[in-house]
């Protein structure tokens, strides 16, 4: 009998303590997978606008553009070499920051806020943290309520490839846009899950307007 009521008592108490915790999981989840994903593309901004581009001479001639004996534009092509290159070099350099990150070796290189954010990170891996009564939507009580840390873990990917447009601007003017897409992809821990997150970010490299009209084969 006292066997039973020791059971009972127990089976009890894993209720009260298990139902409250699994509705609490759930309800935070959903809202942190969301704050993750803000603060992981905040954090991926922050690293590919400041990363180190080449020489602006290496933007000059990209943009290839004949025309016939009236002066109009016959055809618009670009130096992809040139610009392929480029954005190898980007990519290159993205990934040797988070590689250092992830190391734990980034070094400040100046007291700017952009260096001593990313220091910060390589030596705690912690990109952001957040309380669990904003993700509950009780800011009021964010103060007193523990935080929960999304965490940096390792560097899935980094490619980079070269986007292109051309389309008519105003009248009798041509825009040419030449741009580096950066696509990162990073694994990021949580309290209660791990995820893989997928983030792209355009780098706009070359805006020229011509005088003429755009040849057919753009329309």
């Amino acid at each position: 009998m006292m066997k039973k009521r020791i059971f009972i008592m127990i089976l009890l108490s894993c209720i009260i303590v298990c139902v409250p915790t699994y509705y609490l999981y759930n309800s935070l989840v959903d809202p942190l997978k969301e704050y993750g994903k803000m603060e992981v593309e905040r954090f991926n901004q922050l690293i590919v606008t400041h990363s180190q581009f080449t020489d602006e001479k290496q933007y000059s001639d990209m943009v290839i553009i004949e025309r016939n004996a009236d002066n109009e534009i016959t055809l618009i092509d670009f130096d992809m070499i040139k610009a392929n290159h480029l954005a190898s070099d980007v990519a290159l350099d993205i990934e040797n920051t988070y590689s250092l990150i992830e190391e734990g070796k980034y070094e400040a290189k100046d007291n700017s806020y952009y260096e001593r954010r990313l220091e910060d990170v390589s030596n705690s891996g912690i990109v952001s943290q957040v309380s669990i009564a904003t993700l509950l939507d009780k800011p009021f009580f964010s103060s007193i309520t523990p935080k929960l840390s999304i965490q940096y873990k390792h560097l899935a990917s980094v490619s980079s490839s070269v986007e292109k447009e051309v389309h008519n601007y105003g009248m009798n003017h041509v825009m040419i846009e030449l741009s580096i897409k950066i696509s990162l992809k990073l694994r990021m821990v949580y309290p209660f899950f791990e995820q893989y997150h997928v983030h792209d970010v355009n780098i706009p490299i070359l805006l020229e307007i011509v005088e003429g009209q755009i040849p057919l084969v753009y329309k």
